[in-house]
């Protein structure tokens, strides 16, 4: 990251956290980017997420982060953005991925064998029809060449040119 670009300047600066309590790896982030001089409206603005999701995110409060694959996309797009190695952040974090994933859904939803019998089978294409009438344009379109002389006689069958 370029701290010379305009883009990059930062919009605020800000204190690096209170060193009483214990450094974990999701709080090094808002360590380094205090450090880059990165408020987390720069953070937010450039990872399209809220600065108190990013607040959320640095302090730990998974209660208050997306679920799911959101949270990964977050926690991957940050350590991209601080040119950090997901691989290492990602065992401290792959606890709050599974537990952040929904207990319920259609997967474990009682009545998903109903569902088969919901569903409506699609009707046939017609793949008939329109073998048929590409069949029939290829006549026209052979037809027209022959009547306009399109087509060379070598190619004309004989029992066409007896007419």
């Amino acid at each position: 990251m370029n701290l010379e670009d305009p883009k990059s300047v930062a919009l605020k600066m800000e204190s690096p956290p209170a060193p009483s309590e214990p450094v974990t790896a999701v709080a090094a982030l808002r360590t380094i980017r205090v450090a880059r001089g990165l408020s987390l409206e720069d953070v937010a603005s450039r990872l399209k997420f809220a600065p108190r999701v990013i607040d959320a995110f640095e302090s730990e409060r998974w209660d208050e982060l997306p679920r799911g694959i959101g949270l990964r996309t977050l926690a991957k797009n940050y350590a991209k953005f601080l040119d950090i190695d997901f691989a290492a952040l990602e065992p401290t974090l792959r606890e709050h991925f599974d537990a952040s994933q929904p207990k319920t859904g259609l997967a474990e939803h009682t009545s998903t064998r109903s569902l088969g019998d919901a569903v409506e089978k699609p009707a046939s294409t017609g793949s008939t029809a329109w073998v048929i009438l590409i069949v029939v344009v290829v006549a026209v379109v052979l037809g027209i060449g022959l009547v306009q002389g399109i087509v060379p006689q070598s190619l004309v069958p004989d029992w066409l040119k007896g007419q």
